[in-house]
Formats: structure tokens, C-alpha cells, sequence
């Protein structure tokens, strides 16, 4: 039963330095989007690297070795979710389709992927 709660404790720590870095990083590119006149091209692959990048971070330094993958697919998908909502709150609309539910795939496979990587890493260590 401690093993449950250790593994959701993981994921919520994950998602929220996730979600955190992920707010700050997109501030930071709105600024040098403002600053620099960048093209609207730029925006899409910038945001999906930025979460990828995330979710990289939040696996590596909560989630444990131990069900990796699988506590790496539900950090995922809960960055992709609790950020979709904080995004659509600030710019005051709500809309559900196709692109959502590829951004908390996305969201999943990145996460898990992070975190086989991340227990990789630290069973070297």
C-alpha cells in the first residue's frame, strides 16, 4: 500500500515542477516573441518542445525507478491536461478537439519516455 502512495506522490511532485517550468518557460518565449517579432510558424513547435522538455524534468527529478514508465505516461498526461486548462483560463476560452487529445498523447509518450530515460540514469548512478 506505501508503494501506491510513494508512486502518486511521484507524479503529482512530477506534474507540478512540470507544469511550473512549463508556465515560466512560456512566459519567457512570449516575451522574446513580443521583443522580437518572431512569426506565429514558431509558436506550435516551441510550445511542444517547451512541454516535452517539462515533463523531462519533472520525471527526472521526482519519479523513481521503480514503474517508471508507467508513473511517466500519468505525469504526462497531467501536464498536458492541468496546462490546457491554466492556458485556456488566461486567454478566456475553452474548446475541446482532435489537437487536444493529440497534446495529452503526446503529453503520455513524453512522459514516459522521460522517465525510462530518467530511471535509466539513475540506476547508473
Amino acid at each position: 500500500m506505501k508503494e501506491g502512495k510513494g508512486g502518486a506522490v511521484q507524479v503529482a511532485k512530477g506534474a507540478c515542477v512540470s507544469v511550473v517550468f512549463t508556465l515560466a518557460a512560456v512566459l519567457i518565449f512570449a516575451l522574446i516573441i513580443k521583443l522580437f517579432a518572431l512569426s506565429s510558424g514558431v509558436i506550435t513547435p516551441v510550445n511542444q518542445v517547451i512541454k516535452f522538455v517539462a515533463v523531462f524534468i519533472g520525471c527526472f527529478f521526482c519519479i523513481r525507478p521503480d514503474r517508471a514508465f508507467f508513473k511517466g505516461l500519468l505525469c504526462g498526461a497531467i501536464v498536458a491536461i492541468v496546462t490546457y486548462f491554466l492556458f485556456a483560463i488566461v486567454a478566456g476560452s475553452i474548446s475541446f478537439g482532435w489537437m487536444n487529445l493529440f497534446d495529452v498523447l503526446f503529453g503520455a509518450a513524453a512522459g514516459g519516455i522521460s522517465a525510462l530515460i530518467a530511471a535509466a540514469a539513475k540506476n547508473r548512478m
